[in-house]
């Protein structure tokens, strides 16, 4: 009984603990993924200005608009980079990137192009 009491006490310390040990994507590894696979459609600076996006209907996301950084959270990105998006040219990565480097990627576009946290 004495256990199971110190393990309820000790569970939110552990909890919290956890969170911030957590690694946090690789940025560098992200960009290079970005770079390889997503400018083509996204654009250089992430604002759907690329060559491919004249040919595409809806136009690749502008990840730089504030409709986007409103819009788009990380679980929403990941989904989609994860499964796709449906009547979109945005293919499903689950089959080429790893989680890892799904959520590199998505840190990378959100810190980095998008400019928001998290």
């Amino acid at each position: 009984m004495i256990n199971f009491l110190a393990g309820i006490l000790l569970l939110p310390v552990w909890l919290v603990t956890a969170s911030h040990d957590a690694p946090h994507p690789d940025i560098a590894m992200g960009k290079r993924i970005y770079q390889e696979r997503c400018k083509v459609c996204h654009g250089i600076k992430g604002d759907g200005k690329s060559f491919a996006a004249n040919a595409l209907n809806p136009p690749p996301k502008n990840f730089t608009s504030e409709q986007s950084k409103k819009q788009l959270t990380q679980k929403r990105m990941i989904a989609s980079a994860t499964n796709g998006r449906p009547k979109t040219a945005m293919m499903p990565w689950k089959d080429v990137l790893t989680t890892e480097e799904i959520h590199a990627v998505v840190h990378y576009i959100r810190k980095e192009l998008m400019r928001v946290e998290g």
